[in-house]
């Protein structure tokens, strides 16, 4: 039996995980991209496992969805973002969130960022003081922040390596 040639099995990863890509990269010209597709809403986001760009298809060139995201990432985010004349969508620099940890990009410009892994930590009595939940009545404090002075950092093109940490941290 004929091998799937479209798809790529990754197993000599950190992580451990197996995945399979969907599609050819519009940044490497490899196969890397994998596909998410939530039925619940009828939406797809991609991500490029080799460079840590993602979008999904809410970013339609042209679509209010990109200007109000636009108003909540850091300048370099908006610096970084590529059209895709092949998709019509625009791709930006990922954000990874779980309860564990968070991965995100930091830096000036597109020459100069890189990956970091910060992880959620608990906040101790005294430090709860500064972090009330907006909104809330009786005032209500968080019990965890992201740990944005104690990231591990990972050079620009290092993606990869930072997403195996991410999902070793998380499969913990």
């Amino acid at each position: 039996m004929k091998k799937d040639q479209t798809k790529i099995e990754v197993i000599n990863n950190k992580s451990g995980l197996n995945l399979d890509f969907d599609d050819i990269s519009p940044f490497t010209g490899n196969n890397c991209i994998l596909i998410e597709a939530d039925e619940t809403t009828n939406s797809e986001s991609r991500i490029c496992m080799e460079t840590g760009y993602t979008t999904s298809d809410r970013f339609k060139i042209g679509s209010a969805a990109i200007a109000e995201y636009e108003i909540t990432v850091p300048q370099l985010y908006r610096d970084t973002k590529y059209i895709d004349p092949i998709l019509n969508q625009v791709w930006y620099l990922a954000t990874l969130r779980t309860p564990l940890g968070c991965l995100y990009a930091d830096g000036f410009n597109k020459d100069d960022y890189k990956w970091k892994l910060a992880p959620v930590r608990e906040l101790s009595v005294e430090e709860k003081m500064n972090y009330p939940v907006a909104g809330k009545e009786p005032i209500e404090y968080h019990t965890h922040i992201i740990d944005i002075d104690n990231p591990e950092i990972f050079e620009q093109g290092k993606f990869q390596e930072a997403m195996d940490k991410f999902y070793s941290l998380i499969g913990q």
